[in-house]
């Protein structure tokens, strides 16, 4: 089902997508390197956005891959040669490329595959800190995104049934680099000195906390505002829509009871605005 963001708030979600830094600058344990993004003018992104495919996904996964198609449009340096294809076998799905297109500046066939994710810091959950994140909710961990893409997503290229059909873009598969965009929103907890050695600190957007951690805060006497889940990338700051402190608690208390953890901003008197998280674990 289609949603009601207007045009304005897609084209901000777009915004959000391309200004979001890439988590890894390869992919763990490979020699495949980071997609390479060229900078676009501004005035030409507005030219035929697709605000209504866009509107069809309401996962931020889906509509970033709308994000990123479009701006292969855009692109000089890349033409799109396939999106989503399907890889069959016996009627079966056994895998698919986020994206087939052509570096036309180093006259290359790339296989891109796109990641966009809301990762915070658990070190529990490995001994390389660069390995220790975990879905707002303690699903969708790090390190099972990447062995999927180093045990699936990249290795069906070389698949027989892929070579068939890349046959028919007259594509060989052996011929093709590969490409790994992986962009995210990072938090850590306050006062985290952990050193980092992969992670891309770029991508760190603010902290989290849990609930009793957000109540001991001096923050009384701000305001904050709760975007919805689709616009997690977005800088919403300008947003008019801010809840009081008591109204924001109550809300809180709701997130925490459904075990949902969520994303707020909050504006401190002097008009300076933060992003940040509460957790329910």
């Amino acid at each position: 089902m289609e949603t009601k963001d207007s045009d304005l708030q897609v084209l901000n979600q777009y915004q959000g997508f391309m200004n979001a830094k890439l988590m890894i600058d390869q992919l763990p344990d490979s020699t495949i390197p980071a997609f390479e993004f060229e900078r676009l003018e501004d005035i030409r992104q507005i030219d035929n956005f697709p605000y209504d495919e866009a509107r069809v996904f309401n996962f931020l996964g889906k509509r970033a891959e709308v994000f990123f198609r479009y701006y292969l449009n855009l692109s000089n340096r890349y033409d799109e040669i396939a999106y989503s294809l399907q890889i069959l076998n016996d009627k079966i799905t056994i895998g698919e490329f986020d994206f087939l297109c052509q570096d036309v500046v180093q006259n290359e066939i790339l296989h891109v595959e796109l990641v966009n994710k809301i990762y915070l810091y658990d070190d529990s959950l490995h001994e390389n800190p660069d390995y220790c994140w975990i879905g707002p909710n303690k699903r969708d961990r790090l390190i099972d995104k990447l062995d999927k893409l180093k045990s699936q997503q990249f290795p069906l290229l070389y698949h027989p049934k892929a070579e068939s059909s890349l046959h028919k873009f007259n594509i060989d598969p052996w011929k093709v680099k590969q490409r790994i965009c992986f962009k995210s929103i990072l938090f850590l907890p306050e006062h985290c000195n952990i050193r980092f050695y992969a992670t891309n600190l770029e991508a760190v957007a603010g902290y989290f906390y849990t609930l009793s951690q957000f109540l001991s805060k001096k923050w009384k006497h701000q305001s904050f505002f709760i975007p919805k889940k689709i616009n997690w990338f977005t800088d919403e700051t300008r947003h008019t829509n801010w809840y009081s402190y008591s109204k924001v608690l109550l809300k809180l208390q709701e997130f925490m009871e459904n075990k949902q953890s969520v994303m707020l901003f909050r504006r401190n008197k002097k008009g300076e605005t933060h992003k940040f998280f509460v957790v329910w674990w």
